[in-house]
């Protein structure tokens, strides 16, 4: 699946009458030798393709089980961001960060990169304040399936029921509607990541 093919999945089910989906063909191209010369590579064709036609403007947050997942505007995609690779205070450079992980987001301040030694090894939530940066989940295998199941996962959670999550002594559940429409999408969609995007709620 493609980047535009997702799009045009999402669009589907997208509710655009209560949030625009800021996701669609754009011409961010004057950004990728800018964040190019920054990192002193060239990027992978997959990011670059994500950067210069599908990458927001501004900053997009999906609803999501736990912290939003927040993708950055296109002017925020930078080698320099403050508090994992640099420091803002010293204005110095952080050790531990390996300078090819390259940032178009986070969760709760665990940022979502890409690898641009190896684009091959997907989407990946690393763990903040667990001593390194080791730690972490992957989501997705590429760009395409990690903006269907979050957008997914979105529209789960903001368009069935008033509250969708029920915290119970059954436990920690998605409502019966939402449930649903989200779990049987999500094991086509998600494919072998399905118990990151799901594991969250008891009833999948």
């Amino acid at each position: 699946m493609t980047i535009k093919e997702a799009i045009q999945e999402i669009r589907k089910f997208w509710n655009t009458e209560e949030e625009p989906f800021l996701f669609g063909e754009s011409d961010n191209s004057a950004h990728i030798d800018r964040i190019e010369k920054e990192f002193g590579v060239t990027l992978p064709e997959e990011l670059r393709n994500y950067i210069a036609n599908y990458a927001p403007a501004e900053g997009f947050y999906f609803v999501s089980v736990g912290n939003p997942l927040y993708i950055y505007g296109v002017d925020n995609l930078k080698y320099k961001q403050d508090g994992y690779n640099y420091n803002s205070l010293t204005k110095s450079d952080i050790e531990d960060w390996n300078r090819n992980s390259f940032i178009f987001g986070d969760e709760g301040a665990d940022p979502l990169i890409v690898n641009l030694e190896n684009i091959e090894t997907g989407i990946e939530r690393l763990e903040h304040g667990a001593g390194s940066w080791d730690y972490g989940d992957k989501l997705a295998d590429n760009f395409a399936r990690f903006l269907l199941c979050a957008a997914a996962q979105h529209h789960a959670l903001t368009n069935f029921e008033e509250d969708p999550i029920i915290d119970d002594e059954n436990g920690f559940n998605l409502t019966e509607d939402a449930a649903k429409w989200y779990f049987p999408k999500m094991k086509n969609w998600a494919g072998e990541y399905y118990e990151v995007w799901c594991a969250p709620l008891d009833n999948h």
